[in-house]
């Protein structure tokens, strides 16, 4: 597990400036003429958006994965570490959005923080190119069409996690009048996204290549396949129950899909600079057997089909330990799941039906995911199949989902009899096949699109408190059984 540290509110205030052209601190505005000297050489601005690049997949895997899955009752804990805790609880708590929560940098901030810098740095690239007409050159060869391109699909990648994560955000680009920015809400921020994601796709030179690292980059082809993948996934986000506009073009996303990936989305793993930190902590194994971080109650309880032997939450009479699994009816759950006796960290006095007797395996290595040339898992071709399904399912075509998921490799090879229900079938395959398979999120959004986050779960996270606090703006949250824009119940425990 890897500790992390970040410097929010020096961030924010940096980023502030920016936006609100704050003339009382010493932080440099972007538009300042040192800017220029900062970026004097095309190494420079090459670095910038290089970097860019990996930071952002790297956050997408990264620490923040743990507070989702939580949310998403993948993973469960009583450790109160980071406020891990107060995301797994039962009933769900509202989000601690104040300036005094010393873990809000890691639940709600971390990620408000490091996308808007990413987008900041895009915009940097942009306004070179765009607005100054530089020619951006890399040992002779011109790159400025390939720089660009870079620099719209973080924008618009960004973007789409602000719009996917956030109730609201800004919508910064390269011309805005940073005196007049308003927060707009997540589903105009996802249509940005979709249409910077467009225009890197569009704007691609034919010999481009996206450098995920310093030594691996995938060619022009694999990136279209890639961004239209992820751009399924951004208009997927939309639905959640919310206030905005959530209207989403199922045909498009089909489109979008048969036109993505069609094979797992899978960079080596290069040591410090680019590995899978959210599976690191969630496979993390205590010397008795237990996960630090282990597997919720949700996924033994759909891996065997009988709440009899499997119910949804752990028994609370301390004298039962439940048994392992009986079904072997899916051969996938041996080999990604393991059962132990012990539990760990688990305290009692902090409520038994948050226990678990499963910890996760299929990407467990020795406590240690930061090696060379491990799996990264950002995106696997199995959630493209799934998202094409819940697309199918969503305007109205049962039968293709079905057979969408029927046909989709990982479920054809594991035993499982032909499913029925489409959204039962959806549900399952998330929890199982995508558990630590994919960017952060991608059970909790799949859970709000269909209305199956337990009652009280936020279907958002508000913008940070530190922020408000800076732009002066009154504080909020979300969640808990009777709080604004939280999920109404049951969940996926009534389906």
């Amino acid at each position: 597990m890897k500790n992390i540290e970040f410097n929010y509110r020096g961030f924010i205030l940096a980023l502030l400036c920016f936006v609100t052209a704050c003339e009382k601190t010493d932080v440099v505005n972007i538009n300042d003429p040192d800017r220029e000297r900062a970026l004097a050489s095309d190494s420079d601005i090459i670095s910038l958006i290089d970097g860019s690049v990996t930071d952002l997949f790297s956050h997408l895997v990264g620490l923040s994965s743990i507070y989702f899955d939580g949310l998403a009752d993948q993973i469960t804990t009583t450790n109160a570490s980071r406020d891990f805790w107060g995301f797994m609880d039962q009933p769900r708590r509202s989000i601690t959005n104040t300036t005094t929560n010393a873990n809000l940098r890691y639940s709600v901030g971390f990620n408000w923080g490091s996308l808007n810098s990413y987008i900041y740095n895009a915009n940097v690239i942009l306004g070179i190119v765009i607005n100054d007409g530089r020619t951006i050159k890399d040992g002779g060869l011109d790159v400025t069409e390939s720089k660009k391109t870079q620099a719209l699909f973080v924008r618009g990648l960004s973007l789409g996690y602000l719009g996917l994560i956030y109730d609201k955000g800004y919508r910064v680009d390269e011309n805005s009048d940073v005196t007049k920015l308003e927060f707009v809400d997540y589903s105009t921020l996802i249509d940005h996204a979709l249409k910077d994601i467009e225009s890197a796709i569009n704007n691609a030179p034919e010999n481009f290549e996206l450098p995920i690292y310093q030594g691996y980059k995938i060619n022009k082809t694999a990136f279209v396949k890639l961004a239209n993948t992820f751009k399924a996934k951004i208009a997927m986000g939309v639905k959640r129950g919310g206030s905005a506009d959530e209207s989403i073009d199922y045909n498009k996303v089909i489109q979008w899909l048969e036109a993505g990936i069609d094979e797992d989305f899978n960079p080596p793993a290069k040591k410090d600079v680019l590995f899978n930190n959210g599976q690191d902590w969630m496979t993390y194994t205590l010397s008795d057997g237990a996960g630090y971080l282990p597997v919720d109650q949700k996924i033994p309880h759909l891996a065997e089909g009988d709440a009899s032997k499997q119910p949804a939450d752990y028994p609370k009479d301390s004298s039962i330990i439940l048994e392992k699994i009986s079904n072997t009816r899916d051969s996938r759950v041996a080999n990604y799941f393991e059962y132990t006796p012990n539990f760990g960290y688990l305290r009692e006095s902090r409520g038994r039906h948050l226990f678990s007797n499963y910890r996760h395996t299929r990407f467990y290595t020795d406590n240690d995911r930061n090696v060379d040339g491990y799996s990264t898992n950002i995106f696997s071709k199995a959630e493209a199949d799934y998202l094409k399904a819940e697309a199918q399912f969503l305007s109205g075509k049962s039968n293709e989902a079905i057979s969408t998921i029927n046909n989709s490799l990982k479920r054809a090879g594991s035993g499982l009899e032909d499913l029925t229900d489409p959204l039962k079938g959806l549900l399952y395959e998330y929890a199982i096949e995508l558990h630590l398979n994919g960017t952060l999120g991608t059970n909790f959004f799949f859970l709000r699109r269909h209305n199956l986050l337990q009652q009280g779960t936020p279907i958002h996270y508000p913008v940070p408190a530190t922020e408000l606090e800076i732009t002066g703006l009154a504080l909020y949250t979300f969640g808990g059984p009777a709080g604004e824009d939280s999920a109404p119940g049951p969940g996926w425990k009534g389906l």
